[in-house]
């Protein structure tokens, strides 16, 4: 069976492009002539790929693997290329795919990347299918219907909201847009969109990262608004673009004032009429006027070891709603196939359905399926060796049992241990301390200036988080960083440090009442003689703390057993331990 990811899409946007791609399926169209009788000699490099598409389309065939649609990455050489401008074409949806740059660099072809996001596209939307056996794509009944619609056409704009209507991730950004009174940023949609709480989903803080661009430096300011986003951001971004193009969305551009002066903001979105009428269509007051939702087994969940597990759980939860309105019954059910996982995992992944976009209401023992579903298969699995990380899974349900805290929270326990997710880890710290612990926080990840600020009136920490796989040990390098972090708030010397972040900080807070904290995954070997050293060096007082006791302390504060703002009390260099685990 081939894995693959699709249901997520977070680049195109083009819908002619798309019809295009579609256009690839059908023997019929004037594009699948153009490939056959043009691009593909003109383009596809390589001879023996060259002379296999084009026995192909001699032959009219309209199914094709996904290597001969999105190709690879490589030179003429047939080796990696040292950059994207070195790669030769090699698949269909490569050759397709107009780059912008067409016209003035005169390369006729986009890359593999670009062509794979495509392709999920028409597979998201159900104008394509793919056979997870073979690998081998093919046209649907819809996706034929898209491809012979006159373009620009009312005809061919109904069919893509149709096909809209019925792809939930969509339908449950309306939904955010229609409960909010607001315009809303990517961000705010980003936090109510899909699985949170797994890799794949992450999402920032609205009012964080506002708070960010009109603090930063002018570079700072046009990185965060180009390149700095959490995947659920980039999904609402792309999702709240499409519909804006159907006339659901409407996109509003925001100037703001900042320390740089007065700059473009974050876009915003918010719900028309048209879009608020498609959405009460979708979800009908019967079943005869739903709209039925498309999805397939691969759109509930992207990422992870337990990816599959994942997916056959979700999709047989699904299933059995469709037969029971009892948890009770539904917990059994899934027991027999051997899925025997907590009951706060599966209420987790109940909550993730809906902000999927398939609604469930849940009340006590009582829970109800509110949307038709399309019948979709569920491969068969081992389950036993789909679970790799069986470990993951039971420390996650530990802590949804133990804490009161929510599932995106939860998931700094996985993101403090991966390395490659630094900037979560400092911006979902940042967060919890701001929106749990009730602090004052202030991003500030850049150079020459700490990861976050977090404080009240009364007191100031400076942070710096460091996400380890194996821990945090002594690192004479980043006790130096910490230490003029330190020196900067204490000298306050522009000539010494132009950019002033310590600003940030309230006038209200007394030279003694600074502190420095490190956040990690956990802390090994000598790492106490850092924070004694930076003492010793700084005369301030500093403490570290892993990713458990951060979540725990957070957990406390929700229930009132720790006050947040006495936390400089257990300020005392040394590993702080507010709750025993």
């Amino acid at each position: 069976m081939i894995s693959r990811t699709y249901g997520w899409v977070q680049n195109p946007s083009d819908f002619k492009k798309l019809k295009l791609v579609v256009q690839i399926f059908d023997n019929t169209s004037v594009h699948y002539e153009n490939l056959k009788s043009n691009l593909i000699s003109r383009y596809i490099y390589f001879d023996d790929i060259k002379s296999d598409l084009l026995n192909k389309f001699t032959r009219k065939i309209e199914e094709f693997s996904y290597l001969d649609l999105v190709g690879t990455s490589k030179n003429k050489h047939g080796r990696s290329p040292k950059s994207r401008s070195e790669a030769v074409a090699d698949a269909l949806i490569q050759i397709t795919i107009l780059p912008q740059s067409s016209k003035t660099k005169g390369k006729f072809w986009t890359d593999n990347w670009t062509s794979d996001g495509y392709l999920r596209w028409a597979l998201s939307l159900n104008f394509v299918k793919h056979n997870r056996e073979t690998d081998m794509c093919s046209i649907t009944p819809l996706g034929r219907e898209f491809s012979r619609s006159i373009d620009d056409s009312e005809h061919e704009i109904n069919i893509l909201r149709n096909s809209l209507l019925s792809y939930p991730p969509a339908t449950q950004v309306l939904n955010i847009l229609e409960s909010t009174t607001r315009p809303v940023s990517k961000f705010y949609i980003g936090n109510q969109l899909g699985f949170s709480g797994e890799k794949g989903f992450t999402s920032y803080d609205e009012s964080l990262m506002f708070d960010w661009f009109n603090s930063g430096t002018n570079e700072e300011q046009k990185k965060i608004k180009s390149d700095i986003e959490g995947t659920s951001d980039k999904y609402a971004r792309m999702i709240s673009t499409w519909l804006e193009k159907v006339g659901f969305v409407q996109k509003n551009s925001t100037v703001v004032n900042t320390i740089n002066g007065k700059k473009a903001g974050f876009q915003e979105f918010s719900i028309t009429g048209r879009g608020s009428h498609a959405l009460r269509k979708a979800h009908g007051s019967s079943k005869n006027m739903r709209i039925t939702k498309y999805l397939t087994w691969e759109f509930l969940a992207v990422e992870g070891e337990n990816r599959n597990y994942i997916r056959s759980r979700r999709s047989y939860i699904l299933k059995f709603l469709q037969e029971t309105k009892s948890f009770k019954v539904l917990m059994e059910k899934l027991q027999q196939l051997g899925f025997n996982d907590d009951p706060k995992i599966i209420e987790n992944d109940i909550q993730g359905l809906n902000t999927f976009g398939i609604r469930i209401e849940k009340n006590g023992p009582n829970i109800e399926l509110k949307d038709l579903l399309v019948d979709f298969e569920i491969p068969k699995l081992n389950l036993t060796k789909e679970l790799k990380d069986k470990a993951s899974e039971q420390r996650k349900a530990e802590f949804m049992n133990k804490t009161d805290l929510p599932a995106k929270y939860i998931e700094l326990l996985e993101i403090a241990f991966d390395g490659n997710r630094n900037r979560d880890f400092e911006i979902i710290t940042a967060e919890i301390f701001k929106k749990v612990y009730g602090l004052k926080s202030v991003l500030l990840g850049g150079g020459r200036k700490p990861d976050c600020l977090v404080f009240n009136a009364n007191f100031g920490m400076i942070i710096d988080t460091k996400a380890y796989s194996t821990g945090y040990s002594k690192s004479i390098s980043q006790e130096d960083e910490m230490v003029r972090y330190i020196e900067d708030n204490q000298y306050r010397d522009t000539t010494r440090n132009p950019i002033e972040w310590w600003n940030n900080f309230p006038s209200s807070i007394k030279k003694e009442k600074y502190y420095f904290m490190w956040v990690s995954s956990k802390f090994i070997g000598r790492f106490q003689e850092q924070i004694e050293s930076t003492y010793n060096r700084t005369n301030t007082k500093g403490a570290a703390l892993n990713v458990e006791q951060l979540l725990l302390g957070a957990n406390a504060v929700l229930r009132g057993e720790l006050d947040a703002n006495r936390i400089s009390d257990y300020i005392d260099n040394k590993e702080i331990l507010w709750v025993n685990n």
